[in-house]
């Protein structure tokens, strides 16, 4: 079984790979489009066929077949189920409809990944990985039904990853299969497992690169250290936060290299170079726009803390903490996030302050939600908090003392560099992961079974909720809880069709009317019987891409959308995107 579980993490990174080499190959000469992705991947499937029949790839000693119990069990469950909700439901997240399926689009439509001109700069500026994988998936039905797959499979790669790192730390077949258990019941990855959010693309780099780190070290053989450099190369293409849960994991790479294994310091240098390759493409095209290679201005970024200092380090990480320690109360967590506040005003740390703060209406606060940007992960917090306590406390060996280090130091840097917004337990599900293994470790060091037994009944019924009651894509009904009452409604698709449930996110949470504005879009363009659209003033515009390419009257002729009268620094490239075409019609929400 152990073979089967690395084989999956091989075969990520190459998939990675390829998916990043092939897009930016096929762009180069404009050719993304229906036929060359199906040909690429017929041409892949048939070596892949090739190469199991010769290596015999299925011949392994399922060892972990006496171990099947209920854990092993739930945890099919959760994929069988995260699965399902992945394809009733289209992907209908604020943000696919604001930029990760928007550039899809624009993408297709160019036929190449050159930027152009867009109102939200997130559509050039971010590490787009997980959108290239959504791109081949559109491409090859020619319709988004598979893209909630990619963070689906993210999350099954992690709950592997996550047992071979708990391996590598001295964990039993039982409790590897208990740290897969902690990672599959997070709330806020198995809300994000069916979306089209980046977060769990993230984690499994990371966790990738964190297990050829501890192969590394252990073994000292060099193809680790080159998986390694590809995992964390493809991390940096996903998300701007790999950045921060990465970095106590290389400096502890690099200390070891210099203190231990000084001959392999050339190979070390190679690193830079594979991470440089992997994302040439997008620091190019982010230099010759942004005039960096990741598209900041750090003077203007909402996302950085403005002061990096002590007070920055204490009230983030002190709120941070706060957000998982919420409960299904509002009067709770009321009282919570005042005696946070009070605590930090004792250090003269105002939660008001936004040099390090997302400013909310009603001041510092803690959300319970069954919202994948908002979900607290509270029972697995307090059982990482625990589990942290007694490592730091007991005898430990230097490779396991140093991984529970990297890890509090993810979080410690989180805080320190990235302003405090009720939205960041999404970001953290990083550190939610890659903390497993020291949970799994723990119990399995002082021979918890029992413990290890009843915790796992708790983070089963715990996870429940939120594998059915999904607040954007729910599978059993709509659950909210408000002024100590329980309210329910029946799941959305029961009585609507596909194209509403792009909107309801936007229903609960953005514009109740953005369904209806876009129809009268869609019916605007099409009785103006105009190809060739320039839209304005439009946040979420996906939905409207969904609606002219369903429609009999687009669907066999070839549409194009471009954004006009932008006011940021992509303007300039209007005349070089769009100046040869003839725009007939601009579409602005607020009038039509």
């Amino acid at each position: 079984m152990l073979k089967v579980r690395e084989y999956f993490l091989y075969t990520s990174i190459y998939l990675g790979i390829i998916i990043v080499i092939s897009t930016e190959f096929l762009s180069f000469f404009n050719y993304l489009n229906n036929f060359s992705i199906k040909l690429l991947w017929l041409i892949i499937f048939f070596i892949a066929l090739i190469i199991i029949s010769k290596k015999k790839f299925f011949n392994f000693s399922f060892t972990i077949l006496p171990h099947i119990d209920y854990k092993i069990l739930f945890i099919l469950v959760v994929f069988l189920l995260t699965f399902i909700t992945a394809l009733i439901y289209p992907p209908n997240s604020l943000d696919a409809m604001s930029y990760h399926l928007p550039k899809v689009m624009k993408w297709i439509q160019n036929g190449n990944l050159s930027f152009y001109p867009t109102n939200d700069l997130r559509q050039l500026a971010l590490a787009p990985f997980s959108e290239f994988a959504l791109l081949h998936l559109y491409l090859l039905i020619n319709a988004d039904n598979f893209s909630n797959l990619v963070q689906w499979y993210s999350m099954v790669a992690s709950c592997l990853a996550v047992t071979l790192i708990s391996k590598e730390l001295g964990c039993n077949i039982k409790f590897q299969i208990f740290s897969a258990l902690f990672c599959a019941t997070l709330p806020m990855g198995i809300l994000q497992s069916n979306s089209t959010q980046t977060d769990y693309v993230t984690s499994m780099w990371l966790l990738i690169m964190i297990y050829f780190l501890l192969k590394y070290i252990k073994l000292n053989q060099l193809k680790f250290l080159l998986y390694f450099s590809l995992a964390l190369g493809l991390g940096i293409f996903t998300k701007g936060t790999f950045y921060i849960f990465a970095l106590p994991f290389c400096c502890w790479l690099g200390f070891h290299i210099l203190i231990k294994n000084k001959k392999h310091f050339i190979y070390a240098l190679l690193i830079p170079v594979i991470i440089l390759i992997i994302n040439s493409g997008h620091f190019s095209r982010n230099i010759n726009l942004f005039g960096n290679p990741l598209g900041l201005n750090v003077e203007d970024n909402i996302f950085l803390n403005k002061d990096i200092n002590s007070s920055a380090l204490i009230g983030n990480f002190v709120k941070n903490f706060g957000l998982n320690l919420s409960l299904p109360s509002e009067s709770l967590n009321r009282i919570t996030s005042e005696k946070i506040t009070q605590l930090l005003q004792l250090f003269n740390i105002s939660t008001f302050d936004p040099s390090y703060t997302k400013i909310y209406r009603h001041g510092y606060y803690i959300p319970f939600s069954f919202y994948e940007s908002t979900a607290p992960n509270t029972i697995h917090f307090l059982i990482i908090f625990l589990s942290f306590f007694i490592f730091i406390s007991k005898k430990f060996s230097i490779d396991q003392k140093n991984y529970l280090y990297s890890v509090l130091a993810t979080f410690i840097l989180f805080s320190l560099l990235l302003v405090w917004d009720s939205r960041n337990n999404r970001y953290l599900l990083c550190f939610f992961v890659i903390s497993a293994p020291i949970t799994s470790y723990i119990l399995n060091r002082f021979e918890l079974t029992k413990l290890a037994n009843v915790l796992a009944i708790f983070l089963i019924i715990y996870s429940l909720p939120y594998l059915l009651f999904n607040k954007s894509r729910p599978l059993l009904g709509d659950i909210s809880y408000k002024n100590n009452k329980i309210y329910f409604k029946k799941p959305y698709y029961f009585n609507e069709d596909r194209f509403s449930l792009y909107f309801i996110a936007n229903r609960l949470y953005s514009n109740p009317d953005h369904k209806i504005n876009i129809l009268n879009a869609a019916n605007t363009v099409k009785s103006s019987n105009c190809f060739i659209i320039g839209l304005h003033n439009i946040s979420e515009e996906y939905p409207l891409w969904v609606a002219l390419k369903t429609d009999n009257t687009f669907r066999d002729r070839k549409f194009k959308i471009y954004n006009v009268k932008v006011d940021n620094i992509s303007s300039s490239l209007g005349k070089k995107i769009y100046g040869h075409e003839k725009i007939c019609k601009i579409i602005n929400l607020n009038n039509n």
